[in-house]
């Protein structure tokens, strides 16, 4: 096996690895649904018999994860709470409002993606079941210890997973900008310099191509912080396999625009 049927491997197991860990990251929504005798979150049921208080909060603390998902849109899973309680989470970072329910056994905390709506998932639960109820909104006031800790580990996984994908691109890119003799897309293939009537011009729209491919990559953790997991995972999927099908009608135009 040769340098380039290295890279060419080393790129795709690349995008392989990074996709497996990205897709493998929880991407679902949670909600709150009402049966006669509980309420259930994903794969949490709470019985209302055992419920012994509701709270409506503007502010909360929830600490490091136990187990479960913490990325930039959502925290899903157990964490540590104020003094040192094991509690279940379901929260969505960008939503201020949150519902802290008290069991015999456990505290879950719970919110929507909006405010409002977290709002009226809290008012339904109190009407809906007639529960002893304590609100305490404005006593909740935000101190150092009385916020969300973001310590973003499954984020971190994720950029993990892409970076290595981007700096192999753009090694190819800055690779394709160097070379005196015309660059090559196929691994195990050469273009002679006879074929090619700009090898500067020619190396400088393949380094280019490579690049904005790369770069292309580095969207995909914004645009999951803003649109949410879906989006982001949707992105992903079409970077890693509709864009390289792009990537060889782009390579076959510059091919044929510079062949002699």
């Amino acid at each position: 096996m040769n340098r380039y049927e290295k890279i060419f491997l080393g790129i795709i197991v690349s995008l392989t690895i990074g996709l497996i860990i990205f897709l493998n990251i929880d991407h679902s929504g949670h909600k709150m649904k009402f049966e006669e005798d509980r309420i259930i979150i994903n794969i949490d049921n709470i019985y209302i018999n055992d419920i012994q208080s509701v709270e409506l909060l503007d502010d909360i603390f929830i600490g490091d994860k136990i187990k479960g998902t913490n990325t930039f849109t959502y925290l899903r899973g157990e964490f540590r709470l104020k003094d040192d309680i094991k509690g279940k989470v379901y929260v969505y970072n960008k939503s201020k409002s949150y519902i802290r329910i008290t069991t015999k056994d456990k505290v879950l905390i719970y919110n929507d993606k909006d405010s409002n709506e977290t709002k009226e998932t809290y008012n339904k639960l109190l009407s809906k079941y007639d529960i002893s109820k304590t609100i305490n909104v404005k006593e909740n006031v935000a101190s150092k210890d009385s916020k969300v800790k973001y310590n973003k580990k499954d984020s971190i996984i994720e950029i993990v997973s892409i970076i290595p994908v981007v700096i192999i691109f753009l090694g190819i890119g800055i690779y394709s900008f160097k070379r005196k003799t015309p660059m090559h897309f196929w691994s195990g293939t050469t273009v002679k310099s006879e074929e090619i009537s700009d090898i500067y011009a020619y190396n400088k729209a393949n380094g280019i191509m490579w690049i904005v491919y790369g770069l292309s990559y580095l969207l995909i953790l914004p645009i999951g912080f803003v649109f949410g997991e879906v989006i982001c995972t949707t992105i992903t999927i079409i970077l890693a396999i509709p864009g390289l099908v792009a990537l060889i009608i782009c390579y076959n135009l510059i091919y044929k625009k510079y062949k002699v």
